[in-house]
């Protein structure tokens, strides 16, 4: 991650590229380290395997506005990526430089794909994290579950909807070291309940890894903070009684937790004060971020525009 810097995001996407942005120019962002996976590689996997403009334009003819035809077709090109062979030379370069830039350890397999992060899309969630990988078998087939994710039903449904070119798709794939967060979640440097309230972010945070927190699928605590007056107003609550862990055999596994506030006063102002920097870093563009606190450490994950109303 050290040489990735914003323009890169034409190889390896917007989301690797934005955070090598920001390692390289916020100091003590503590963004863990990664490396790329570009998008040359998801090209010849789909090159070999005959997924082209052809393929997807007989998905739209075939299911002629029949959503579940197009979700079986889908799933069908989806197992066809999954089930292929990756070359072994592919193989021994990501397990290399997975051992020498990151000692072997956990990581997870991120997408960063060109249909994400633009002026009118955004991309967030449609595409598939694999958490936790910790063995170069494992490395290779979540890089393939990255490359599938392109026809995840959601992301191909809301391309289609947007009037985006499925064929003209890349994924590149993000491989970085795994963190363990105490508690996580996502900060947008705005309060999208009331644009105009100027001085506030809006947070939403859970104890343990935040991958349902940015998936949608639990209620998180919510807060919006005023910097001018140093003041949290929290919207809710997260009752949640398990967190999701590291799992030393790889992937993650459920511990149980207690109930209270997930966040204190001075963790909401730092973590205030970093999206600050990192909007002030992308041209004062509003920001949806994702971050962790890590044994009292705030670590930043991802950094993409907010756009009103999406992430």
């Amino acid at each position: 991650m050290t040489n990735l810097r914003r323009d890169d995001s034409h190889y390896c996407g917007s989301k690797a590229a934005n955070l090598g942005h920001i390692r390289a120019h916020i100091a003590g962002s503590n963004v863990p380290d990664g490396f790329c996976i570009p998008f040359a590689y998801y090209q010849a996997m789909m090159d070999r395997l005959g997924i082209n403009a052809t393929t997807l334009a007989h998905i739209e003819t075939q299911s002629d506005g029949d959503n579940r035809k197009r979700r079986t077709a889908l799933l069908t090109l989806q197992k066809k990526i999954t089930d292929a062979e990756i070359p072994s030379e592919w193989k021994h370069r990501w397990a290399e430089q997975w051992r020498n830039q990151l000692n072997s350890k956990g990581v997870f397999i991120r997408s960063s794909s060109n249909s994400e992060d633009l002026p009118n899309f955004s991309g967030a969630g449609l595409y598939t994290t694999v958490p936790n990988v910790t063995d170069e078998n494992a490395l290779a087939e979540a890089v393939k579950q990255s490359w599938a994710s392109v026809f995840n039903y959601s992301a191909y449904e809301a391309r289609r909807i947007a009037g985006l070119p499925h064929d003209s798709v890349k994924m590149s794939v993000f491989v970085q070291q795994s963190i363990n967060a105490d508690f996580s979640g996502v900060l947008v440097t705005i309060n999208p309940y009331d644009i105009a309230q100027k001085n506030s972010s809006y947070i939403a945070a859970k104890r343990g890894l935040g991958i349902r927190v940015v998936e949608g699928k639990r209620v998180a605590e919510q807060v919006v903070y005023n910097r001018r007056n140093d003041s949290v107003q929290r919207l809710s609550s997260s009752n949640e009684t398990t967190a999701l862990q590291l799992d030393k055999n790889g992937g993650v596994r459920e511990v149980p937790v207690t109930s209270g506030n997930v966040m204190n006063q001075e963790q909401i102002r730092r973590l205030d004060q970093t999206g600050q920097q990192i909007k002030q870093l992308f041209a004062n563009g509003e920001q949806d971020i994702e971050w962790a606190f890590d044994n009292g450490k705030l670590v930043i994950l991802q950094a993409r525009p907010y756009l009103n109303g999406t992430r």
